[in-house]
């Protein structure tokens, strides 16, 4: 996400995951890049990408990289195999504050999604709205019920998915929306 490789939200949707079977590889700026789009950065033929390797509080033997960069130059480095094999399908999140209206242009969180699009590849885009308590468990758990809607949807797909400050059980389901 846009928020840095540190961010609760990453974590937790990470952790979800994985608990619902997924491979997962975590790929992520190593510091806040809210606002940066689906830009890949100040890139340069002659220096290598600074990337270091992390690790996740509760989920050992999950690869987990922090890159000095925004998100979308973290989508190519994956896609061009950095850290492994390619992904089948990139998920970014979760983002800190929805992502909405014109907002959605400049956010890290859906440029992520957008640079897989981009490169053949579908992705999720998730954002909760800010309110407190943070109610990251019930955007990662819905972002796991709609994956499979972007997995087996049309070839490169894209999806935001803004989940309500509200526990799980009182969201009371989707609305399918347009971009305003």
């Amino acid at each position: 996400n846009d928020d840095g490789i540190e961010s609760e939200g990453i974590l937790v949707l990470a952790r979800h995951l994985v608990d619902a079977g997924h491979e997962v590889v975590v790929v992520a700026p190593d510091r806040n890049y809210s606002g940066s789009g689906a830009a890949l950065g100040d890139l340069r033929p002659d220096e290598p990408l600074d990337v270091t390797r992390v690790a996740i509080d509760g989920l050992p033997g999950t690869d987990a990289f922090a890159l000095a960069g925004p998100p979308g130059l973290c989508v190519v480095s994956a896609l061009l195999g950095g850290f492994g094999p390619a992904p089948d399908l990139v998920v970014s999140g979760i983002n800190a504050g929805a992502n909405t209206g014109r907002s959605v242009l400049h956010s890290g969180t859906v440029g992520a999604a957008l640079t897989a699009q981009n490169f053949g590849l579908s992705g999720l885009a998730v954002s909760v709205s800010h309110l407190e308590p943070w109610q990251w468990d019930t955007a990662a758990a819905i972002a796991v019920e709609v994956l499979p809607l972007v997995a087996d949807g049309p070839a490169r797909c894209v999806l935001n998915l803004n989940v309500p400050a509200l526990p799980r059980d009182e969201v009371k389901g989707i609305r399918w929306t347009h971009l305003a």
